[in-house]
């Protein structure tokens, strides 16, 4: 199995304050992404669950509405 590479954050130590604080950023910055783009990140994530019960069951999914041109 590949390990796959997930987003990090390194901190330094931090009080209680400055990490609360820190968790208050984080929150809001969350909030006004889904604000933004929920409905696109929804339809993204949905897309994925097909995908992945798909090569469970050793189905390929294309995507037919793609540009095919979009990548290259």
């Amino acid at each position: 199995m590949s390990r796959r590479r997930h987003a990090q954050l390194h901190l330094p130590p931090l009080s209680a304050q400055d990490a609360l604080a820190v968790v208050d950023v984080l929150q809001r910055a969350i909030a006004a992404i889904e604000r933004t783009h929920g409905d696109q990140i929804r339809a993204l994530r949905e897309m994925q669950r097909a995908e992945a019960r798909a090569r469970r069951h050793g189905v390929t999914i294309y995507d037919l509405d793609a540009d095919p041109d979009a990548d290259f």
